[in-house]
């Protein structure tokens, strides 16, 4: 029992450097396009809670273990309908628009950097404000709003984590 112990507690550095670091990954495409890399962040934690293979299909969140899960769900029940991917929940709208396909959305890398497009792209039309904010999840102004009042609470909270 005491081996498999001390093994679990060698295995948990490697599980921790397994798992992307987040806010390292929006730290290229914020500063690229001229994002709050905090903002961002509020963003990933609202979303998806900060997992990388998230996946939310017509209203309905899910927590695949990996890229393959993600990926068969999206296969299995995303046909027709609306679907969000990864820590960023990437939109399907987006993904046919750009002509991207879910298996390299979903990669965390290329998650954090179409978030972080789309995010930019709000705030070039909007400025950068709530506004913004909401449109990156929504073009209903109800629907922008409390998003970005929701977003604006994760924000607080990143900040304080900072202080």
């Amino acid at each position: 029992m005491r081996i498999l112990s001390v093994f679990l507690l060698l295995l948990l550095p490697l599980q921790a450097w397994a798992e992307p670091d987040l806010r390292s990954l929006l730290e290229a495409p914020c500063a690229r396009y001229g994002v709050p890399v905090s903002l961002a962040l509020a963003i990933a934690r609202h979303e998806s809670g900060e997992k990388p293979w998230a996946v939310n299909i017509a209203g309905r969140s899910y927590a695949p273990a990996g890229r393959k899960e993600a990926l068969a769900l999206i296969e299995r029940k995303g046909k027709g309908k609306s679907y969000d991917v990864g820590f960023m929940q990437v939109n399907v709208q987006w993904l046919r628009k750009l002509n991207i396909s879910p298996a390299v959305a979903i990669e965390p890398v290329n998650n954090a950097w179409l978030g972080v497009w789309i995010l930019a792209r709000a705030i070039r039309e909007h400025g950068l404000n709530w506004k913004a904010v909401g449109v990156y999840h929504s073009p209903t102004p109800a629907r922008q709003r409390r998003y970005a009042i929701a977003i604006n609470r994760e924000y607080r909270k990143i900040l304080q984590e900072q202080q």
